[in-house]
């Protein structure tokens, strides 16, 4: 049994030292940017907590029985495809959709109303759902804003920069002339500056990368 425990646990870590070595030969292939990956990852991981939310929705068809006296959220439905060949209840990728649309509002907060739990089954459902669903829209938008704004960390800098620049010239009533002459200046030092931080990046290749 403990020979057993330790295979195991040689074969676990067998697994991440693979996986370490893929993602580490899927950043030497990459020709996007870390934040530009940064925010694929963030919305295919929206959309898988998108989708096991629609599969828990629709088990609230499971858990309560067809046929009984307690109403279930897609009875409305019912009432609005009276005349619809292929009703949502019968189809099961429109049922995917209609729950993966509730699904949808209830993490963006949006609430529409068309759709909504009626009986007690759901609305616990619905409550775990939105307790999900709440605090990870709420981290998924952190961490979006927090990428979106360092990936244009350079422009940034030089932004806030000449901000400084025209808060100090106009404490001093500086003249219009001079004004232009500084900010002329500053504009031209920008690919400078870029230029600089090139050769950074150059200084920290060897010396046969950099020929």
């Amino acid at each position: 049994m403990l020979k057993m425990v330790r295979f195991l646990r040689l074969l676990k870590l067998a697994r991440m030292l693979r996986a370490s070595r893929i993602v580490t030969r899927f950043e030497m292939r990459m020709t996007i940017s870390y934040g530009k990956l940064s925010l694929i990852r963030f919305f295919a991981g929206l959309f898988v907590l998108m989708h096991w939310l629609s599969c828990l929705w629709a088990l609230t068809l499971v858990i309560v029985d067809e046929g009984g006296d307690v109403p279930r959220w897609i009875d409305n439905l019912d009432v609005l495809e009276e005349n619809v060949n292929n009703p949502t209840r019968s189809t099961p990728w429109k049922l995917y959709v209609t729950c993966l649309y509730f699904t949808s509002y209830t993490i963006t907060s949006i609430g529409y109303g068309d759709i909504a739990p009626v009986n007690i089954a759901e609305r616990i459902v619905c409550t775990l759902m939105i307790m999900v669903a709440g605090t990870t829209w709420a981290l998924v938008l952190g961490q979006v804003s927090d990428v979106v704004a360092t990936m244009h960390s350079d422009e940034l800098d030089f932004q806030r920069r000449m901000d400084a620049l025209g808060s100090m010239m106009a404490d001093h009533v500086l003249p219009e002339s001079m004004r232009q002459r500084l900010r002329g200046f500053f504009l031209s030092s920008k690919v400078a500056q870029q230029r600089a931080r090139r050769q950074l990046v150059m200084g920290a290749m060897s010396p046969g990368l950099r020929a």
